[in-house]
């Protein structure tokens, strides 16, 4: 039996990399996917995609920095399929600064990658709370916990998903929700393709990169899909006892 069977899953940022592995793999697990991703064309592509390959799925344009787009989203969730069982809180935005980031960078990545969150959790949660429970999975990072440089900006949002994750997994233990984070280390997604192409570097020179796969133990660059694996673990009963987690999806690179 599919492992969401006749679950809803909001996962946002969902149109492309990890977020979109993420939505195409819970639709092969039997949930219905709520696809919320601020990019109109791909959000629909990828819908598109599972709904052809027989998948349940519903495109819903959300911006996670605008708390009524969130509104919005929750609201045509339950409209579609009834309630909601799983969050993925994937949306994200890269900002890569030091410390001469400028006021209107800092609100840009903290908006999305910190408030968004919050405030997607903030209106998703008491769908969850009506359904008996279930589970949430943040997008956290290797950048939760190292020093990077020029990494300020980035780093200091996602160290916030790590504690904000054990403080949420505390508060919501009482409504049986479990609230856990995955924390990838460099992944094959679209942005890093372009930065190593970039750097003149195909799939295979990146993978053995000391800079890039090379820096980690099992000497690659991951796949969206081998993320994807990991939240559907953290949100399924297979994880029914595990909750305040951050599991590490970075080759090694953190354990070095």
């Amino acid at each position: 039996m599919p492992r969401l069977e006749g679950k809803v899953a909001v996962i946002t940022g969902g149109a492309d990399g990890i977020g979109k592995a993420t939505c195409e793999l819970f639709a092969r697990e039997g949930a219905a996917v709520v696809i919320a991703d601020v990019n109109a064309a791909k959000g629909a592509q990828t819908a598109g995609a599972i709904a052809a390959a027989g998948g349940r799925v519903l495109f819903v344009q959300t911006d996670v920095a605008q708390e009524q787009s969130i509104q919005q989203m929750v609201a045509a969730t339950v409209r579609a399929f009834g309630g909601i069982n799983i969050l993925v809180n994937n949306a994200a935005v890269f900002i890569l600064k030091g410390i001469d980031a400028s006021v209107e960078e800092w609100r840009q990545i903290l908006d999305v990658n910190v408030i968004g969150v919050a405030l997607t959790a903030k209106h998703v949660v008491p769908e969850i709370r009506r359904q008996g429970g279930g589970a949430i999975v943040n997008l956290g990072s290797i950048s939760s916990f190292i020093a990077q440089p020029q990494f300020v900006t980035y780093n200091a949002t996602k160290a916030a998903i790590a504690t904000m994750t054990r403080c949420m997994a505390l508060d919501l233990a009482p409504d049986n929700i479990r609230v856990n984070a995955v924390c990838p280390g460099t992944i094959w997604t679209q942005i890093v393709e372009r930065i190593t192409c970039e750097k003149g570097l195909d799939r295979k020179a990146a993978d053995a990169d000391p800079g890039w796969g090379g820096a980690c133990m099992l000497k690659r660059i991951a796949d969206p899909s081998e993320v994807a694996s990991a939240i559907l673990f953290l949100v399924s009963d297979d994880a029914s006892y595990v909750t305040a987690a951050h599991l590490m999806v970075d080759g090694g690179y953190t354990a070095v």
